[in-house]
């Protein structure tokens, strides 16, 4: 900073980070843009103009009176100390033109701006400093932490070493476990064994799904990365072997199990798009039976079948299917049969859904819809209407303007 040039303290405010992100910078090309951004600075209190340093208001010592002339040494020192003080007023009265405040306003706009970018998109590995703020001075230019750092809550995280290692490890495990299924299929269809090892694995797995309760899978906002793609990649194996027959497939038993093992997924992410995804597995799975003239079609438990149509009835619990379930012998009904149950099911359930919000469209016209309120920011007077004095960084649904018209 020059010694003339305004002195300012910058207090970044790192809950503003978000919005000063999406600020245009070629808005301080012109005088108006530039006031703008600056005084929007001036406002969230993130400048401070201090005041001009005193000392150099002080002019040059002048010689004591004596009766003998000056030494050419003092009178050296004097015009030294004269220039001194004429070449600082001259920058002074620079700084204070209006050219000169209006670049300093870019400058710090600027600033403030790529301070933004910096922290939201480049710094996400910073160690976070202790709450108390850093001031080294605005002499040199730096600026001063008003809170922690934080990540934004919209910005996904950049993989670490230790969770590249846990992938890793996740991804070739779950590939062994698919090799040795696939092999252990294999080697059973050429000597006539039963594949006891594939079928206890997959009875294993869906009887541990069953444990778990509903939807526990269903908010994939909670569950991280490694998971979803485990998620992705147990499906697709599901899938494949749903559906595949021949030699070197799945037998009847392993496709069984596969099948009610993808359905109980399908459940438990609670997501029409994986109940029809099963669907259609489950035709092509019982297509492929007929297309291949298998002596033994591929079935599905009917308790299996008979508590996920439960579930997807709910609190409604009435049965309108037109589609009646048979049960074998054997507790198994056919797998044709049982996807046109839970497709006719899931055409039931959206057409009462959208009866249902029809009709409270039509009794609700009248009545206002109602309004949820987010507040943030500083809270050091209450006006938030919270119960703490503390800063709230991130939007927070509050109750105190439930009323909100």
């Amino acid at each position: 900073m020059m010694p003339g040039q305004n002195p300012l303290l910058l207090k970044w405010q790192e809950h503003f980070n978000s919005s000063w992100a999406t600020e245009d910078s070629t808005q301080t090309a012109t005088r108006n843009g530039a006031s703008a951004l600056y005084n929007k600075l001036l406002h969230n209190k993130e400048v401070v103009t201090l005041a001009p340093p005193v000392q150099e208001l002080i002019g040059p010592r002048l010689p004591d009176f004596e009766c003998e002339s000056c030494a050419s040494v003092e009178k050296e020192e004097y015009l030294s100390s004269l220039l001194h003080s004429q070449r600082w007023l001259a920058h002074r009265m620079l700084t204070q033109t209006s050219y000169s405040s209006g670049l300093q306003h870019r400058l710090v706009v600027l600033q403030r701006i790529f301070y933004a970018l910096h922290s939201k998109y480049h710094d996400k590995f910073r160690t976070q400093l202790p709450a108390q703020a850093t001031d080294t001075g605005p002499q040199n230019g730096q600026v001063e932490l008003a809170s922690e750092p934080f990540l934004p809550s919209g910005m996904c995280k950049v993989k670490s070493g230790t969770d590249v290692l846990i992938e890793m490890g996740v991804r070739t495990g779950l590939s062994l476990l698919f090799s040795l299924l696939q092999q252990n299929w294999r080697f059973a269809a050429s000597v006539h064994l039963e594949s006891v090892l594939c079928n206890d694995v997959l009875a294993t797995a869906s009887s541990v799904l069953a444990s778990l309760p509903p939807l526990s899978l269903a908010n994939e906002n909670k569950i991280p990365t490694v998971g979803l793609d485990c998620l992705a990649q147990v499906g697709d194996f599901l899938k494949k072997t749903s559906v595949s027959s021949g030699a070197g497939g799945a037998d009847v038993t392993g496709r069984r199990l596969s099948l009610e093992l993808l359905l109980g997924l399908a459940m438990q992410r609670g997501s029409l798009r994986y109940l029809l995804e099963w669907v259609e597995v489950a035709l092509a799975a019982s297509q492929s039976c007929f297309a291949c003239d298998s002596q033994q079609s591929v079935s599905v438990g009917f308790d299996v079948i008979h508590q996920t149509l439960l579930q997807m009835r709910g609190i409604r619990g009435d049965c309108v299917n037109t589609q009646v379930l048979k049960k074998d012998l054997e507790g198994y009904c056919q797998l044709s049969q049982a996807a046109l149950c839970l497709f006719e099911e899931q055409v039931c359930n959206l057409a009462s859904y959208c009866l249902c919000s029809c009709n409270n469209d039509v009794m609700q016209s009248t009545d206002s819809d109602n309004v949820m309120v987010y507040v943030w920011g500083s809270n050091s007077s209450h006006q938030l209407a919270e119960g703490t004095l503390e800063k709230i960084l991130l939007p927070k649904l509050t109750q105190g303007f439930s009323d909100a018209q």
